[in-house]
C-alpha cells in the first residue's frame, strides 16, 4: 500500500531522518513520549508510518541527530511575545545571510505557540559539532545567545533533546494548531501548503566548512613576513575579496529601497522587512541614529493603515530595536554590482606613497570606499579584507595603515572602537573595525578615467593596469623609485 503523501514523506525522510532507533511523539495528550528501539524491543522504528501519522495531525513526529552527525540544524526561537519572536527570526536571518548563506537555504517554521525553527539542511551529514558551532558563530554575531525575554536553542542533540518536524500539530497548544512553513518575505504568513516541504533545496556543506574556516581565520594572527617589501607588483596569491562575489539580490539594491520610499508599503505583511531596509538605506547615507529613528517614524506614519495590522506602539518599538540592532552592529546596505571609475589625479596621488606596499593598499582602500562608503565618505574595512585583497599579511596591512594616515591620504575617522555587551559591559577581546575616509581629490573628467571590473576582480593585476593606462614609462621613470620603476618596466615588456 502506497502512503497518499509519500512524496512528502520521501522529502522528510531527505531532509531529517537519521538516527530511527529514538524518536518523539507528541500526542494528542499534550505529553513527549521517547521511543527506543534499542531498549525496548516492542518498539518499531522510525519508519514512513510514523511520518505518515504526523501529517494527519494523529501523533506529532520528533527527532534526534545520529551520535556524531546532522543532517540539518535548527535554531528554537522561544520567545512568548510574538513581536519580538518574529524580530529575534528577522536579526537571525539577517546574520546567517551576512554569513554568505543564502536566503533560499534558510527555512523558518511555526513551531506551535509563538515561537519559530529556523532551520537549514544540509545535502550531506556534518559533524554535530561542526553544526552546534555554526549555531554559536550565527548567535554570538545577533547577539542572540544571552537575550532576556526567552531563548533560542540549539537543535536537534543526539540522545538528549530532540525536536519537533514542521507540519504536525502542537498539541501542547490548546489551539492545536499545524507548524506550517512561513514566508519570510511576507511577514511570516504561514505557507498553509504541505507540499512547500518538496521545494526546498539543501545547501552544499562546502559552503558551511568555508564559513567555519573564513571566521576561524578573523581569530588567528598571521606571522609577519619580511619578504612583503621584496614583492613585486603583481604575485599570483591575490584572490578577489567575497564580498565583490556575492550574489546580491534585487529588493537589497539602493535603486530598489529608494523605490520602496517613494510609494511606500503596497500589502501587509511587509513592515518589518520595509522598515528593516529603509534603515540600512537611511545609515548608508549618512544619518545618525537619532535622525535615522525620526526618519522611520515620519516615513510609517506616512503609510497606508491598511497595509499593515500592527498597533502603532508596537510599530514604534519595532522601529528603535531595528535601528539599535543596525547602527549597533553597522549592518550594510548591499550595493549592487557596478562599475567604478579611478581617475588619473587619484592614481598620481596613490604613485606619490612612498613603498610598493603603501601604494598597492592604498589602491584597495580606494576601491572598496567607491563601493561601499557612505555619503559622507566614511567606510570600514576589516584588516583579514586588505591581506585578502592586497596578498598582503595582516600584520603588515596594520602597520601599513598607520604610514598612510601619517601621509595624509588616508583618515582614519575612529580606531579602537569598543563592543559592550546587553548589559553595557565593555568586552575587552573585542573591538568594531576602524572608520576611514580617502582624502584623495577626484576631478571626474570623462576622457581621463580607469573602468574597475568586478568580476574576479584581482587587486593587483587592477592596480598595475591602471597606472599603465595613465601613465607611459617616461612618466613612471620620473614618477617612481629605481626598484619600483623596474618592476613596471618588467610587466610593460
Amino acid at each position: 500500500m502506497v502512503n497518499k503523501d509519500q512524496e512528502i514523506i520521501d522529502k522528510i525522510n531527505e531532509l531529517y531522518i537519521m538516527s530511527r532507533y529514538q524518536y518523539l511523539i507528541l500526542s494528542e495528550g499534550g505529553k513527549y513520549q521517547t521511543f527506543n528501539s534499542y531498549k525496548n524491543d516492542k518498539v518499531y522504528k522510525l519508519n514512513d508510518y510514523v511520518i505518515q501519522r504526523h501529517l494527519d495531525g494523529k501523533a506529532t513526529l520528533g527527532i534526534f541527530s545520529s551520535t556524531n552527525q546532522t543532517k540539518f540544524i535548527c535554531f528554537d526561537v522561544d520567545v512568548k511575545d510574538k513581536s519580538k519572536a518574529k524580530w529575534t527570526v528577522y536579526r537571525l536571518v539577517d546574520v546567517l545571510m551576512e554569513l554568505g548563506i543564502s536566503s533560499e537555504h534558510i527555512h523558518i517554521s511555526i513551531s506551535g505557540n509563538k515561537g519559530y525553527h529556523v532551520e537549514l539542511y544540509f545535502n550531506e551529514p556534518i559533524k554535530n559539532e561542526m553544526a552546534h558551532e555554526l549555531y554559536l558563530m550565527a548567535m554570538n554575531k545577533s547577539d542572540l545567545l544571552n537575550i532576556d525575554y526567552g531563548d533560542v536553542e540549539y537543535r536537534p542533540n543526539a540522545m538528549k533533546q530532540g525536536v519537533k518536524i514542521p507540519l504536525g500539530i502542537n498539541f501542547k497548544n490548546k489551539r492545536k494548531p499545524r507548524c506550517w512553513y512561513v514566508d519570510y518575505y511576507q511577514g511570516l504568513k504561514p505557507i498553509r501548503n504541505k507540499r512547500y516541504i518538496l521545494k526546498i533545496k539543501q545547501i552544499d556543506v562546502e559552503i558551511i566548512y568555508n564559513i567555519l574556516e573564513r571566521e576561524r581565520d578573523t581569530l588567528e594572527e598571521e606571522e609577519v613576513s619580511k619578504v612583503e617589501e621584496a614583492r613585486g607588483f603583481i604575485e599570483g596569491k591575490y584572490t578577489p575579496l567575497k564580498i565583490y562575489k556575492e550574489n546580491i539580490g534585487e529588493q537589497e539594491t539602493i535603486e530598489f529601497i529608494e523605490k520602496l520610499i517613494h510609494i511606500g508599503l503596497t500589502r501587509t505583511g511587509m513592515r518589518h522587512n520595509s522598515l528593516f531596509k529603509v534603515a540600512k538605506y537611511f545609515r548608508h547615507q549618512g544619518f545618525t541614529k537619532e535622525e535615522c529613528d525620526t526618519a522611520l517614524v515620519e516615513w510609517m506614519g506616512e503609510q497606508d493603515t491598511r497595509c499593515y495590522t500592527t498597533k502603532w506602539e508596537e510599530c514604534i518599538k519595532d522601529i528603535q530595536l531595528i535601528v539599535k540592532y543596525i547602527y549597533e552592529n553597522e549592518v550594510s546596505l548591499t550595493v549592487q554590482q557596478k562599475d567604478l571609475f579611478v581617475t588619473y589625479e587619484e592614481m598620481r596621488q596613490i604613485l606619490k606613497l612612498n613603498s610598493k606596499n603603501e601604494k598597492l593598499l592604498a589602491y584597495c582602500l580606494l576601491i572598496h570606499s567607491k563601493r561601499y562608503a557612505i555619503k559622507n565618505g566614511h567606510f570600514y574595512m576589516v584588516y583579514r579584507q586588505m591581506s585578502e585583497a592586497s596578498g598582503l599579511a595582516e600584520k603588515t596591512t596594520r602597520t601599513l595603515i598607520n604610514k598612510l594616515e601619517q601621509s595624509g591620504i588616508l583618515e582614519i575617522i575612529e580606531r579602537n572602537r569598543q563592543v559592550k555587551d546587553e548589559n553595557g559591559k565593555v568586552r575587552k577581546k573585542e573591538k568594531r573595525p576602524n572608520i576611514y575616509k580617502m582624502n584623495v581629490e577626484c576631478n571626474k573628467e570623462v576622457k581621463s578615467t580607469f573602468k574597475v571590473e568586478f568580476n574576479g576582480l584581482n587587486y593587483a593585476h587592477s592596480f598595475n593596469s591602471c597606472i599603465l593606462h595613465f601613465f607611459d614609462g617616461n612618466d613612471l621613470h620620473r614618477m617612481l623609485p629605481r626598484r619600483q620603476y623596474e618592476s613596471i618596466v618588467k610587466i610593460i615588456n
